[in-house]
Parts: structure tokens; C-alpha cells; sequence
């Protein structure tokens, strides 16, 4: 084989495998070990060194492409901006709004100009009706019909 495409076929199978990292899906991580293999196959019966070589730069980069996409893959610790989720709705806890839905018992109020999700107790409230929130629980908003 030609030594400029053993080469090409170096550099695809470790751009490969670098972009496996950027890019999980295991298919373009397969098919890089698969091209850097067959590359240093044939590097080995050209020349010794250049083989040896292959593998050597293949050792580094590697474990550096590995050690990338597990950092990128992790969950964070917390959440940036230091606001959480829950705080967002335990706003809502008292306050009235109107049915733009038909509560079943889920459905969508408008409370303040903004549409919320929330849920009754299980009665069914139609849509237009006035509400009040009686609980919030995390994200769930529990409203009753007010008469």
C-alpha cells in the first residue's frame, strides 16, 4: 500500500475517533478504530518505524479523545444562576387565574398574562372558569374551582 494512504487512512480513523467524542453515537468510533487499525496493519509492512510511530501517536490521542467526551458527557453539580426550579412556582401559591383549558383534571391556566400548567383535585373544571391555587408541590400546581 502507498505510504500516502496509509496516511489518509491514519488521519481519517483518528479524526474519527476524536469527532466520537464530540459526537457520541459508537458508529464513527467504530469505524475509526477499524481505519487506524488497518492503517497501522499496513504501516507495520511498509516499515517497522512507521508502524511503531502509529501506534504511539494512537496511545496519546486516544485516551485524550476518551477523557474529552466523558468530561462533556457528565451531569453538572448544579444549576447556574442560582435560582432552582421549584422556586419559580411556589410564586404561584395563592393567587387567582382563569381556565384556558378544560382542567381534566389537567389543563392550562392564565395566571398574571402567563399560561401555567397545573392540575385540580380530580373535579372537572371548564374552560373559562375562575380558579385559585390551593398547593404547590415542587412543579405541580393544584388549583380549585372557586364558585
Amino acid at each position: 500500500m502507498e505510504p500516502w494512504l496509509i496516511a489518509v487512512l491514519y488521519g481519517v480513523g483518528l479524526t474519527l475517533i476524536v469527532a466520537e467524542a464530540f459526537l457520541p453515537g459508537l458508529v464513527m468510533g467504530i469505524i475509526g478504530v477499524g481505519c487506524l487499525g488497518t492503517s497501522i496493519f499496513f504501516g507495520f509492512r511498509e516499515h517497522w518505524a512507521i508502524g511503531a510511530g502509529q501506534i504511539a501517536l494512537a496511545v496519546v490521542v486516544g485516551p485524550a479523545a476518551l477523557i474529552t467526551g466523558l468530561k462533556r458527557m457528565t451531569l453538572k453539580s448544579s444549576l447556574e444562576g442560582g435560582t432552582t426550579f421549584a422556586a419559580d412556582y411556589a410564586a404561584w401559591s395563592g393567587k387567582e387565574g382563569e381556565a384556558a383549558t378544560d382542567l381534566r383534571p389537567a389543563g392550562t391556566v392564565v395566571m398574571e398574562g402567563k399560561k401555567v400548567d397545573v392540575v385540580t383535585s380530580g373535579e372537572l373544571v371548564v374552560r373559562g372558569s375562575k380558579v385559585k391555587v390551593v398547593k404547590v408541590e415542587g412543579n405541580r400546581v393544584v388549583v380549585k374551582a372557586i364558585v
